[in-house]
This record gives structure tokens, C-alpha cells and sequence, in this order.
């Protein structure tokens, strides 16, 4: 469904400041893939978005929706076929606009302008018992202006009506990371509720293990500007297990001991190689530890060579 080959990116080629932001990405998604896409800042993980959505060109490689080449398509014509939510919950929506006008606008995506009036009481009815399944009581607000929204609502509404015409791939750029953990929940739920009611092909960029590991099919692992990691199905719902095991054993030991050392937590670490150091590292702040991966180098595609440094906890 979703194709990408060698694709490669360099900003400011040839100068001082010069940046390879994409290394050669490959991978495909499938037909109602739900794909979590996890990394470092600067892995290139929004730079594949913006690529894909086709905000910047690309070096080179290919990008294939259904088939169809859109590497050279401009973004406007990628909009028809691509359904986004930004990190920012103020972009989106048009603030001085109603709820009932933003849905307005996002159901004629994909089709051309017409002189018909658009505020109908027949789709007015529809788009209320949408929002109502928001569960966000804003179908008694359809006339509000979305400006007046807080954060959260603005985004549950961006992520309706990025899918109100079903898109054939939605791109989520860490769509959560801008709001409280409560409301991030909510959204995060209407999201898994929206992606398996449609059954859309689904790329999800996050910054939480846990979110990563408990929504979609399938997980990517991205680290200087290519994919280093790629489970799927079962693979990933053992990792999802391991994760929960580690972090149990970690606060056992942690329970008699308070002041591990680096060789002793690292020794407790090794005896799950099949998770990463993203993973391992998440586990250690979950307990409070302040711990860093100070280099790790991949040799085989689950094997990596650890360096712990810790700093006082």
C-alpha cells in the first residue's frame, strides 16, 4: 500500500551546515497496517512524514501509495489521498471557524469547488452524531468557534477530519506530545477506535515506549536516518511483555539495593537482547533512573553492544 525505496535526504547540501536526514529509508506497509514509528531526536522519523506528505522533495528513491509514483507530486495533490495531525494542536483547524465549518471543509477534501451551499441541515446532523462519538460533549457546541477549544478538543476534532473522508494513508506526527497524559489518553483512544472502525494504513510517530508498544500491529525503529528496528504481529506483543517483565525485575532489585552499579544494572539488561536501547533506557526513567546510552552499536538485528553511564538516583 505505502512504498518507500532508498529514499534520501540532505538539507543544506555542500555547506557547513550540511544535514543527511534521511539515509536511505525502506520499508512497505500494508493494507491496514497501524505502524508506530519510535527514535532519538534527529532519527528522522517527522522527516519520513514531511517526505512522504510531500512537503520537501526528495534526493532520491521512490514513494508509492497504491502503487502510483508520488515523489514528484506536490503536496497539494498528496492532500487528496492523505489524511495528517500535527504535533501542534493549533494547526488543523481554522480557529475563526465553526465546528460545524471545519467539518464543512474537511468532508469536500478530494473534490472539486462547487457554488452549493455548504451549511445543510442533513450533513449539519451528520457531522453532530460524529462528533458525538468524540464523547467530548462538543456536539452541542457545533456553532462554537473552534478557537475557543482547548488543546485536546482541537486535536480529537484535527483527527476526525483528517479521516471524515477516508484517507488512503494517515500520517500522525506525534499528536499527543503537546498535551497533558490524561487528555493525550483520550485522544490516543479515539485514535485506536477511529484506525480499527476504518481500517486505515496508519503511520504513527511517538516518543513514548509504552504508547508504541501497545497500539498498531507493527513497530519501526529509526536512528540516524534509517530504520533500525521492524517487528510486527506477535514479535511485537512479546516485546510489549519483556518490557513490563524488565521493568518489574528492575524495581525488585532496586527494592534491596538502591545504589546499583552500572555493571550490575547493565548484567540485569543484557538478559532481554531482544530489546532495544530505547527500550531498555525508557524502562530506567520509568523507575526514576537517570541513565544514558552513552553508545550502542548494532551487530546483529537484535544484538546491541551496551554502554551504561549513570548519574546519582
Amino acid at each position: 500500500m505505502l512504498e518507500l525505496q532508498n529514499v534520501k535526504k540532505t538539507f543544506f547540501a555542500g555547506t557547513a551546515n550540511e544535514k543527511k536526514a534521511l539515509r536511505g529509508v525502506s520499508f512497505t506497509l500494508d493494507d491496514g497496517d497501524f505502524c508506530t514509528v519510535i527514535g532519538s531526536n534527529g532519527a528522522g522519523k517527522s522527516t519520513t512524514l514531511n517526505a512522504i506528505a510531500g512537503v520537501f522533495p526528495i534526493d532520491s528513491g521512490s514513494i508509492k501509495i497504491d502503487g502510483v509514483e508520488i515523489s514528484k507530486m506536490p503536496e497539494w495533490k498528496r492532500a487528496s489521498m492523505i489524511g495528517r495531525v500535527f504535533q501542534d494542536p493549533m494547526r488543523g483547524t481554522a480557529a475563526g471557524m465553526m465546528i460545524s465549518e471545519n467539518l464543512a471543509v474537511a468532508d469536500r477534501r478530494g473534490r472539486r469547488p462547487t457554488l452549493r451551499w455548504s451549511d445543510r441541515a442533513d450533513r449539519n446532523a451528520r457531522f453532530a452524531e460524529l462528533v458525538k462519538m468524540l464523547g467530548l460533549g462538543l456536539e452541542t457546541r457545533m456553532t462554537a468557534h473552534v478557537g475557543l477549544l482547548s488543546g485536546g478538543q482541537r486535536q480529537a476534532l484535527t483527527l476526525l477530519m483528517a479521516t471524515l473522508v477516508r484517507p488512503k494513508l494517515l500520517l500522525l506526527d506525534e499528536h499527543t506530545a503537546a498535551l497533558d497524559p490524561k487528555t493525550a489518553a483520550k485522544v490516543l483512544e479515539i485514535t485506536e477506535r477511529l484506525v480499527t472502525e476504518q481500517k486505515l494504513t496508519t503511520l504513527m510517530i511517538t516518543h513514548n515506549m509504552r504508547d508504541a508498544l501497545r497500539y498498531g500491529n507493527r513497530l519501526i525503529m529509526m536512528h540516524d536516518g534509517r530504520p533500525i528496528l521492524d517487528v510486527r504481529g506477535e514479535e511485537k506483543a512479546k516485546l510489549t511483555g519483556q518490557l513490563d517483565e524488565l521493568k518489574a525485575k528492575l524495581e525488585d532489585c532496586l527494592s534491596h539495593d538502591p545504589r546499583k552499579t552500572a555493571a550490575e544494572l547493565e548484567n540485569l539488561l543484557e538478559l532481554y537482547p531482544t530489546l532495544s536501547p530505547a527500550d531498555k533506557n525508557s524502562a530506567l526513567k520509568a523507575l526514576g533512573i537517570q541513565a544514558i546510552y552513552t553508545k550502542y552499536k548494532k551487530t546483529k538485528p537484535h544484538d546491541f553492544t551496551l554502554e551504561l553511564q549513570l548519574q546519582d538516583f
